[in-house]
């Protein structure tokens, strides 16, 4: 019978990640930061916790990476799409309201994590927002880059990529993050396809410089 150390030592880094990140992400949103410790995920992960150190270095940056690798993979696969098409062969529209929508959905989907983010980063975690601040940047400015090809291809005057790219994050966080204030469950409110469908509008009028 083969034991189980000798079967985690043949695994990749890759998949020793992805075990590590899938198991944080449950542990956290089950419990919290602070209830959750590294032994217990790498227990659930079925790694090692000297593995959980050597790929995140602390538990901080396990955290980060655990919350916004779903963001990173989004825009990953996102830019693909984009750049099979080719830059100035899309169609903007669709393709704002794709972005926005999935994006919408993808912060409903962890806005217990999210919320647990915040609420570190402002308890003065000193770890989180600089890892936070590097991770989202990467996404950012991988975003701004095909933005700012699109806007060559396609001769539009819109505003500083950089902007317009951390700008219409934000109002899509925004909206999630206070969706039942927004859009409290006691009173009409539209559909999910209608607020996504006058976002997307909003980032592009918005992006576009158009009064």
């Amino acid at each position: 019978m083969t034991d189980a150390p000798a079967l985690r030592s043949r695994r990749s880094s890759a998949t020793v990640r992805a075990l590590a990140l899938q198991a944080a992400r449950d542990l956290f949103d089950e419990r919290g930061y602070e209830q959750v410790s590294t032994r217990e995920i790498a227990g659930r992960a079925g790694v090692t916790q000297a593995l959980i150190f050597r790929h995140f270095g602390s538990k901080a940056n396990l955290f980060v990476e655990a919350v916004y690798e779903p963001f990173y993979e989004f825009v990953a696969d996102y830019l693909r799409r984009w750049a099979e098409q080719g830059h100035g062969n899309t169609n903007s529209a669709e393709d704002t309201e794709i972005f926005v929508g999935g994006l919408y959905q993808l912060l409903l989907n962890n806005q217990r994590l999210l919320a647990a983010l915040a609420g570190q980063a402002s308890a003065g975690s000193p770890e989180l927002p600089g890892h936070a601040a590097r991770f989202l940047r990467d996404i950012f400015d991988r975003l701004e880059r095909e933005v700012a090809q699109e806007t060559t291809a396609q001769r539009t005057t819109t505003m500083d990529p950089a902007y317009a790219v951390r700008f219409a994050f934000a109002l899509v966080y925004g909206v999630a993050a206070l969706d039942h204030a927004l859009f409290p469950a006691d009173q009409p409110s539209p559909n999910r396809e209608t607020i996504i469908g006058q976002m997307a509008g909003y980032v592009l009028r918005g992006a576009s410089l158009q009064v």
